[in-house]
C-alpha cells in the first residue's frame, strides 16, 4: 500500500512538472532564419576556407518538452562559389532556463544533422545552441564533411521568424 500511495505521488508529480515546462511544447512548429561563418578546414593544410550563408530551419515538436525533428535548407558561400546544402535534423532539449514566477527564460538543446551539398559535399553533425526567450538562438556547429574529408566549423545566430501560440490564461 506505502509503495502505491508513493509511486502514485511521484507520477503525479513528473506530471505537475512536466506540464510547467513550456519548452518544446506539445504540436509546436516553429521556423528559424540562421545566419552560419565559420571556416572549412582540413587542420593538416592551410589556407583554410572561409564559409557563411543563410539557412531556413521549420521544425516540429514530436515528443513533447524533449524532442524536433524537421529540415535544414540553405545556401552558403565558400571556395568563391555560391552553393546550396539541404538535410533533415533533429534537436533534443537538454536544459531549461527557469525564471522562477516569469516562467522560462530559454533551454540549451542539441541540434544534430545530416546535409548534403551541391558541389558533392555530405556533412555529418551538429551544434549546442542557446534558446532564449524563444525569439534569439546563438550557436555553434561542427560538421564532418565525410565524402570531401573537411571539417565545418561555425558560429551561428538564428531568428525566430514563426509566429509564437498564444497560450490562453484561465
Amino acid at each position: 500500500m506505502k509503495t502505491t500511495v508513493v509511486t502514485s505521488c511521484l507520477m503525479c508529480l513528473t506530471i505537475f512538472v512536466a506540464a510547467q515546462d513550456p519548452e518544446f511544447p506539445k504540436n509546436e512548429f516553429i521556423m528559424h532564419l540562421r545566419l552560419h561563418n565559420g571556416m572549412v578546414t582540413t587542420f593538416h593544410s592551410s589556407p583554410d576556407s572561409y564559409v557563411g550563408g543563410l539557412q531556413l530551419i521549420p521544425q516540429w515538436t514530436v515528443v513533447e518538452n524533449h524532442l524536433r525533428i524537421g529540415a535544414v535548407a540553405g545556401g552558403f558561400y565558400t571556395a568563391k562559389k555560391l552553393q546550396a546544402l539541404a538535410g533533415p535534423t533533429i534537436s533534443l532539449k537538454l536544459k531549461t532556463f527557469s525564471l522562477k514566477n516569469l516562467g522560462s527564460g530559454g533551454n540549451i538543446n542539441l541540434a544534430l544533422d545530416h546535409l548534403w551539398g551541391t558541389e558533392q559535399q555530405r556533412l555529418l553533425g551538429g551544434s549546442v545552441n542557446v534558446d532564449i526567450f524563444n525569439l534569439i538562438v546563438p550557436g555553434i556547429s561542427v560538421h564532418r564533411d565525410y565524402h570531401l574529408n573537411d571539417w565545418w566549423i561555425q558560429g551561428t545566430i538564428a531568428f525566430r521568424i514563426s509566429k509564437l501560440k498564444k497560450i490562453p490564461h484561465p
